[in-house]
């Protein structure tokens, strides 16, 4: 006979076959048992003992298994790999009946974007899962399920696409499979590292009308701004995955908002890592970074609305300034500002924990928390109430009052609750439910009670003997030897005869008997019912709590920029649509500053405009400062744009568009892209999309290839950005020849950092000056970083031989030169560098390098 897998194993392999593409966890007991192929891989990146466990066949099925309670641990190593864990779990309890097989389903999937647990999440960082529809343009829905947020928005390009998704870094992607083949160009183009872009086939239109309206309670898409179907189906396609993976509703999922690309300064990949915005360095760490720097919140709201400021700067002069004159109101009312920051420290992730209302994850310690905070919200209110500016009077206006909610769970739960599972018990206090009293009394009194009832029964009756005992069978009883039942009143019942005994019941220890009996159990049921009750009413308040908290951390992150402000020495900047110009007074690199000693920063002006200073061509050695001082005007631009004070004594600062960044050398050798044509790619890009209101940091273009090329490109892209864009730039540069574009370029003016030669050496003064360097210093620079005295004697000499014999000098006599040399000179005198365009520039270089 044919033997068959026992009918624990058979459920499991149906559920398995149920959910292919997920690690299960199945729970038996207090663990969470894995099989088969799950068992093996989970042993080996979990570092699990492989086991095996009897299941009706002839061969023991691999397992592998983890406490139930340390779940959150192994799920966060999990989904750190990209792997996703449906949890199955025991929905009845277990029968006295061994052969009966406990209930068990699969009751959510977790990914990497629909995590809720707060020991996996950063809790100053949106976890966001990313839905992308791609038809002619690319759609795209994005949801923070763990804080109720829903967006929605399209991109026109693949790199546009790419740089949206840097910017919100999702923590999973989803998409239609044609988005999912055109995700293997964008592998091409991306320098960061997106999540694998998983194929999902729920698109449709109808289904998505359907999700819609079960969701949003509406099928009037415009009041969400929605205008076209493929925006309506990305919407349905997020919203299908996501009640599959969690089989539940999320009510707190109640809104959507358009991200519009044009109210924001767009920031490409190459800009957020160049100006390391939110990480530095390639350990992508927080420190060092812009974030870091500016990140004093109190709360976890706020630190994700400052991230949102920092990844997200503002093109609309109004809300800049409402944000400008809030911090300023903050930096100048010093003892408010304090009082403030000490009511944040206390307010916990109310956000959050909202979403886990809806959710219906909330535990009786995080509803105390809830409490905690909501009793504070009053107090934020009435210290906001003698601010004016127009923002602050906003956040006290949203700030709700929840009296209310905070009543019913003060005089419900303890105080002191740990309990982190409501199933637990324990949490709700004495007093707030006569029934529920009544079980703990008896839980905790039930065998006081009997011992005095035995006490009175002997006193009444006389029987010295007298007992009154328990068992599985028949319960409580009162036992009476023989020798003394004649002394038995007509009030006990008998129960059992035995043979030196009698026993009996009254209806006094009946009733005792149903108070005692199953108390503990009783009075956990009640528990249950009561905070499902209570659960149900912080329902209602999910919306309204979602809003307040999202101002809690609006005021937050004022807050916090107020106070890097106040203890960095940075000024409100003067930004709106009349000024057309970037002057700064004294300006710092806030970042570098803020990790050197006080006073050691040397600070620097800068004048940019449209018209006569638009362009600083920056010389100097390599280590002077020219890359610090570019990114400090850069960053001082951005910090204005997120309604930041910044680190000037003044600073006047022109509306501006996208800030576009081309610093450093790198190889993409996946790609097969040498640091040369990585180089021209960027140079490419910022040409293709940059405009007169964008602000342009471009640093070294050219030195990626031979010197003569490079330069040739270097001026090329100069007269390109100067006579077709005329976009404010700062370009250094090692060419000192470049400086020669001063009075021959409109708006090209030359500056330099300045050294001092000292002793064959040089000194960096770090200070940045009108003119241009006539060297570049790199021997001395060589000289300074240790090496060896005959090496530094003979690139002298070598340097000296090549400067005698550079064919760029204006008094070459070309009869000297070879006839090849004459041909590429010719070439050169021929061509119009007022109409060629940068891709010409590349093709005829090309060809004078195959002369060389």
């Amino acid at each position: 006979m044919e033997k068959k897998p026992s009918k624990m194993m058979q459920h499991y392999l149906i559920t398995k076959e149920n959910n292919k593409d997920v690690i299960l966890f199945y729970r038996l007991g207090d663990f969470y048992e894995m099989f088969y192929e799950d068992a093996i891989l989970c042993s080996k990146i979990l570092d699990l003992t492989l086991t095996s466990k009897a299941c009706g066949l002839d061969e023991k099925a691999p397992m592998c298994g983890i406490p139930a309670k340390a779940c959150d641990l192994y799920l966060k190593r999990l989904l750190s790999m990209g792997y996703k864990v449906g949890i199955c779990e025991q929905l009845t309890e277990p029968s006295k009946n061994s052969k009966e097989i406990i209930e068990r389903d699969v009751i959510r999937i977790v990914t990497p974007g629909t995590v809720m647990e707060e020991e996996i999440l950063e809790e100053k960082k949106n976890n966001f899962i990313c839905c992308i529809y791609y038809s002619k343009e690319y759609y795209i829905a994005f949801s923070d399920i763990s804080t109720g947020e829903f967006y929605i928005t399209k991109e026109a390009t693949l790199q546009k696409l790419n740089d949206f998704l840097i910017m919100i870094n999702p923590a999973e992607i989803i998409c239609n499979n044609e988005m999912k083949l055109e995700s293997l160009n964008l592998n091409k183009i991306t320098l960061s590292s997106l999540p694998e872009f998983y194929a999902f086939d729920e698109f449709n239109l109808k289904n998505s009308e359907e999700l819609f309206y079960n969701q949003f309670k509406t099928n009037n898409y415009k009041i969400f701004e929605i205008t076209n179907n493929n925006e309506l189906i990305v919407v349905g396609g997020l919203l299908a995955y996501l009640l599959k993976t969690q089989k539940r509703n999320l009510t707190h999922i109640n809104t959507i908002k358009y991200y519009y690309s044009k109210d924001y300064m767009y920031l490409d990949v190459n800009t957020r890592k160049n100006l390391e915005l939110t990480s530095q360095g390639r350990e992508g760490k927080k420190r060092g970074s812009l974030l870091w720097l500016l990140d004093k919140t109190n709360t976890a709201m706020g630190g994700r609305t400052l991230r949102n400021f920092v990844e997200q700067p503002l093109k609309n002069s109004v809300k800049i300034n409402q944000r400008l004159d809030a911090v300023e109101e903050l930096y100048n009312n010093l003892i408010k500002r304090e009082e403030i920051i000490e009511i944040l420290k206390q307010i916990h992730d109310t956000e959050r924990l909202s979403s886990k209302i809806s959710y219906g994850s909330i535990s009786p310690r995080e509803c105390v928390s809830i409490k905690n905070s909501l009793k504070l919200f009053p107090v934020l209110k009435e210290l906001l109430s003698s601010f004016k500016s127009e923002l602050l009077q906003e956040i006290r206006e949203k700030i709700d009052d929840f009296s209310d909610v905070t009543n019913l769970l003060e005089s419900a739960l303890k105080e002191d609750t740990e309990t982190n599972n409501y199933k637990d018990g324990d949490y709700i206090k004495f007093g707030y439910d006569s029934q529920l009293d009544d079980f703990v009394n008896a839980s905790k009194n039930g065998k006081q009670w009997i011992n005095n009832l035995a006490e009175v029964e002997r006193e009444e009756t006389g029987i010295k003997g007298l007992k009154i005992e328990y068992n599985r069978v028949f319960g409580y009883y009162i036992e009476v030897t023989n020798s003394q039942k004649d002394l038995v009143p007509m009030r006990y019942i008998r129960k059992q005869t035995l043979t030196n005994a009698e026993r009996y019941y009254t209806e006094e220890l009946k009733s005792l008997e149903e108070k005692v009996l199953g108390c503990e159990e009783k009075a956990l049921k009640r528990e249950i019912e009561l905070f499902t009750n209570i659960r149900e009413e912080l329902k209602k308040n999910v919306t309204k709590l979602q809003l307040s908290s999202r101002y809690v951390g609006l005021l937050d992150a004022i807050i916090s920029l107020s106070e890097v402000a106040s203890e960095n020495n940075y000024v409100k900047p003067t930004i709106n649509e009349n000024i057309k110009h970037i002057k700064i007074i004294d300006g710092r690199h806030p970042v570098v500053e803020s990790l050197l000693n006080k006073g050691e920063f040397i600070a620097n002006d800068t004048y940019l405009n449209e018209d006569s200073d638009r362009t600083m061509i920056i010389t100097g050695p390599n280590m002077a400062g020219k890359s610090t001082y570019m990114r400090q005007v850069a960053l001082i631009t951005l910090l204005a744009h997120i309604g930041s004070f910044v680190p000037a004594k003044l600073a006047e600062i022109s509306l501006t568009d996208r800030i576009f960044t081309r610093i450093g050398a790198s190889d993409d050798l996946i790609y097969g892209q040498s640091t040369f044509m990585v180089e021209m790619t960027e140079v490419a890009t910022i040409l293709a999309n940059a405009t007169n209101q964008s602000l342009i940091l471009l640093d070294e273009v050219g030195r990626g290839t031979a010197t003569f090329d490079g330069l040739s490109i270097a001026w090329s892209v100069m007269e390109y950005l100067s006579n077709n864009i005329k976009a404010k730039t700062l370009f250094s540069t090692h060419y000192h020849e470049l400086t020669e574009l001063e009075g021959k370029l409109d708006g090209v003016k030359n500056y330099r950092i300045t050294v001092k030669e000292f002793n064959g050496s040089i000194i960096f003064l770090r200070k940045i000056a009108r003119g241009g360097a006539n060297k570049s210093f790199g021997i001395e620079v060589a000289k300074l970083a240790g090496l060896p005295k005959e090496l530094i004697e003979k690139s002298k000499i070598i340097l000296s031989e090549l400067e005698s014999k550079d064919l760029l000098k204006e008094n070459i006599d070309v009869n000297q030169v070879s006839g090849q040399a004459k041909q590429i000179i010719s070439m050169l005198k021929d061509i119009d560098l007022n109409s060629i365009t940068p891709l010409e520039a590349l093709s005829i270089l090309s060809t004078l390098k195959d002369k060389l």
